[in-house]
């Protein structure tokens, strides 16, 4: 943090206060844990929402939004939610193993459904305790976030393509 302004380490600090002071509440919980009503695997939960989410995923991306997760480990996973009839492998270039996606089968979509619920009911609990005006404030404060993360990785991969190409 030595490069970060005097400014940024205060709200570093703190933001990392204020989560402290939410896990210690009790809410802090992962949205995307698995329930133990539901048998399933954490990882499938996460993974089988990430799929709904997104319709279909190479496994290479499915890996990265599971944490980036290793492949070979992603891959047992697969293998583990393809025998369960849970997903179904694509692949995107018939003639080369490497390039394939993931997406769900039709029972896939079905138990997506039911964890996606649990998901929202999740981030439900966590917004409800907010007025209308202040929940509404908050989505917007957050989508205007999202949206500068999205500016600033995009500038960052032009500067990396930038840089790539000089150095060619």
């Amino acid at each position: 943090m030595s490069g970060l302004s005097e400014e940024v380490r205060v709200q570093v600090a703190r933001l990392r206060h204020l989560l402290i002071d939410v896990g210690r509440r009790g809410v802090f919980s992962n949205p995307l844990a698995a329930p133990p009503e539901l048998d399933i695997e954490p990882l499938h939960f996460e993974a089988l929402w990430w799929l709904r989410a997104e319709g279909f995923l190479t496994v290479n991306v499915l890996a990265e939004r599971l944490g980036g997760m290793a492949m070979p480990r992603t891959s047992r996973m697969i293998d583990r939610l393809e025998e369960a009839g849970l997903v179904a492998r694509v692949r995107i270039i018939r003639a080369d193993r490497r390039h394939v996606s993931v997406r769900l089968t039709e029972k896939g979509r079905a138990t997506a459904e039911q964890v996606d619920g649990i998901v929202q009911e999740r981030m439900a609990r966590l917004l409800l305790p907010l007025p209308g005006e202040d929940r509404s404030a908050l989505m917007d404060l957050l989508e205007r976030w999202v949206e500068a993360l999205g500016q600033a990785t995009q500038q960052v991969d032009s500067e990396s393509l930038a840089l790539s190409a000089s150095d060619g």
